[in-house]
């Protein structure tokens, strides 16, 4: 279940060697709109290109999001930085029991074609860290490839 888990993490993060930074000017009304209608406040977006997706990263209240968008400018993915307190019981429950002597370092909300999925960083004191993603539920994700 753990090699699983890394396996899912490591195809959410593939597109990372695949991106490039761009500047707002470069990107696609279409792109620049759909983020100005559903996060409006968003200030200082930081833009890359990453295969055929728009990534903007930016905060708003607070909160940092990143956001993946496709050319035609439909908001294919939205990822949101949380507290550990704002995690489903199951999955705190699952990595409280499967991963003891880890602590959760960093955690966030993935919303991907209407399914809320949850993302943590574990870390462990003389252990290797680990990147997870779970459903709601406490599954760990089996959707192989976040960003197609």
């Amino acid at each position: 279940m753990k090699c699983l888990a890394l396996v899912v993490t490591a195809s959410l993060f593939s597109l990372c060697s695949c991106s490039q930074d761009i500047p707002a000017d470069k990107v696609p009304s279409v792109v620049l709109n759909t983020v100005q209608a559903k996060f409006g406040t968003a200030a200082k977006i930081e833009w890359e290109k990453k295969k055929n997706l728009y990534e903007a990263e930016f905060k708003k209240d607070s909160t940092e999001y990143a956001v993946y968008i496709d050319s035609a400018g439909k908001l294919v993915m939205s990822k949101l930085d949380i507290k550990e307190n704002e995690l489903p019981a199951a999955v705190s429950t699952i990595i409280s029991t499967e991963y003891v002597g880890y602590k959760i370092d960093d955690a966030a909300k993935i919303e991907k074609d209407g399914i809320i999925y949850y993302q943590v960083e574990l870390e462990g004191k003389g252990k290797k860290d680990l990147e997870l993603v779970f459903s709601a539920g406490g599954q760990v994700a089996t959707q192989m490839n976040f960003l197609k």
